[in-house]
């Protein structure tokens, strides 16, 4: 896994939250989103899985909260950032 990549790919989506609120998505779903992004970002500036530093039985869910929530088409430019941290984080 290339951890510097993902750090820099959640990097940018966390700077596209700060910068750009989607007019049709929750500020709770933009928290949580950005919550996971920030945890992704952390445990791979310390060259650390994310995945694999989350507790038992817990899963990212940013995925799935941006594929219902994120749609307009300012929106999709933050889901194609989301998509590129989900790349990176599983290896394809």
């Amino acid at each position: 896994m290339n951890y510097q990549a993902l750090q820099l790919a959640a990097e940018q989506v966390i700077a596209a939250i700060d910068k750009t609120k989607p007019s049709c998505v929750s500020v709770d779903v933009l928290a949580s989103i950005k919550r996971q992004m920030e945890f992704i970002c952390k445990h791979a500036a310390a060259g650390d899985n994310p995945s694999a530093e989350l507790p038992a039985g817990v899963k990212f869910t940013y995925a799935v909260l941006a594929s219902r929530e994120l749609t307009s088409p300012d929106e999709l430019t933050l889901q194609a950032k989301i998509n590129e941290v989900t790349r990176l984080l599983i290896g394809v």
